[in-house]
């Protein structure tokens, strides 16, 4: 059997069923501000000695193209490969038991670039989803512009419905028509929160759905060693900003590796295993010295100090959260934008019972706090405000997606 190299064992597939983010991990960010201050006194002295940065020295924001070197860009089209090895019986079998497969992901979980990738490499036609008048119409002429042979790929089931009495019949039909056998063999992409609420839709009747696992700390690693240079650049060095633990590439011979894992276990257990919103935490945490002069006779040492990215502990990380002056609009607000993967505010403000004043200003203090932005028109949850967005509704008892 042919061994598989490092690169193909970063990506594993699996049904909804068997998804299992990382188990939570009990940090400092759970211990109370006054308790934290006091460790950190106590161990002033230690940290300080053991940190390879003078406690005087300004760290800054990395950004431009130093920033961009230093985040993780996946190879879609080794996922894609992954991804086609999971379907390949299913695709070349003549009568299949099921004729489609839901490809279901949380948001920011790369669903679209891979579904995209794999379409692209393997011949599959794309299908757009339906325009907002067709699903407020149930426009049946939507399904004539579906391919008549071979396979195919809808990317965005969250966009072929909209939650209110008259947009649902479209998404009913294309259901009753997808799994009756009609529409030949093709698979459909969904985000997680639309998933759950549709199942209510179509009572959730048997399906083959796939999901890429959620990553615990060591694949998390493993993936962004592999993904930030992308086989081209050499990977930077990357530095815990206290203690001068080895992020990335390993330190295997520091004595404080421990505090590396450690990392990559609070980043896993965040973001839920969620690649695309682990990647938007360690945007947020990676600094640089400031720029200076180079003296001629650098030595090594101090060269490898200026070009290495320090990352900032985990527990100094302002971390978002939703506000507790957040109201039912600011919560009505969230959970529509994560069942739709996005609305124009007009459309928001059309799907909820809300004023449209109420929901305004409800965008707005969401967007201060860094939980949605706008984007291509659209209002969006952002990744790096997703983990405290999906706490908040599931603490306020919202029916949330599987992951």
């Amino acid at each position: 059997m042919e061994e598989r190299s490092a690169e193909q064992c970063l990506w594993e597939f699996v049904s909804v069923d068997q998804y299992r983010p990382p188990s939570e991990f009990m940090d400092v960010d759970r211990v109370k501000k006054g308790v934290r201050a006091f460790l950190r006194e106590f161990f002033k002295r230690s940290t300080t000695e053991s940190s390879p940065l003078d406690p005087e020295e300004d760290l800054f924001a990395l950004s431009g193209d130093r920033l961009e070197r230093a985040v993780p860009k996946v190879d879609w089209l080794l996922a894609a490969a992954r991804l086609d090895e999971r379907l390949r019986p299913w695709l070349d079998a003549t009568q299949p038991a099921k004729p489609v497969v839901f490809y279901v992901a949380p948001p920011y979980g790369g669903r679209r670039e891979l579904l995209a990738a794999w379409a692209q490499e393997y011949d599959a036609s794309v299908v757009r989803e339906p325009t907002e008048d067709q699903i407020l119409s149930a426009d049946s002429r939507w399904f004539r512009s579906w391919p008549k042979r071979g396979h195919w790929m809808l990317p965005r089931l969250e966009k072929c419905f909209l939650r209110q009495a008259e947009g649902l019949d479209l998404v009913r039909e294309l259901f009753a028509q997808v799994l009756s056998g009609s529409m030949g063999q093709g698979v459909i992409g969904c985000d997680g929160w639309a998933w759950q609420f549709l199942q209510h839709v179509w009572l959730g009747r048997p399906s083959f759905t796939i999901s890429a696992q959620a990553r615990d700390g060591e694949r998390m690693k493993e993936l962004f060693s592999a993904s930030i240079g992308n086989g081209v650049d050499s990977v930077p060095t990357f530095r815990q900003a206290d203690n001068g633990a080895y992020i990335l590439p390993d330190g295997d011979d520091d004595p404080k590796h421990r505090n590396a894992d450690i990392f990559w276990r609070r980043l896993a257990a965040r973001s839920r295993g969620n690649a695309g919103v682990a990647a938007a935490y360690w945007r947020r945490l990676l600094r640089t010295l400031p720029d200076g002069e180079v003296e001629d006779k650098e030595s090594d040492a101090q060269r490898l100090r200026r070009e290495t990215v320090w990352v900032t502990p985990w527990e100094e990380l302002d971390h978002p959260l939703v506000p507790g002056e957040a109201g039912e609009t600011a919560h009505f607000v969230l959970h529509a934008l994560l069942l739709h993967g996005g609305l124009r505010a007009e459309r928001l403000a059309a799907a909820l019972p809300s004023e449209r004043a109420a929901i305004t200003e409800a965008l707005l203090f969401l967007a201060e706090a860094e939980l949605v932005a706008e984007e291509d028109g659209e209002w969006r949850v952002t990744a790096f405000g997703y983990p405290a967005v999906r706490d908040s509704l599931l603490a306020n008892d919202y029916l949330c997606d599987p992951f």
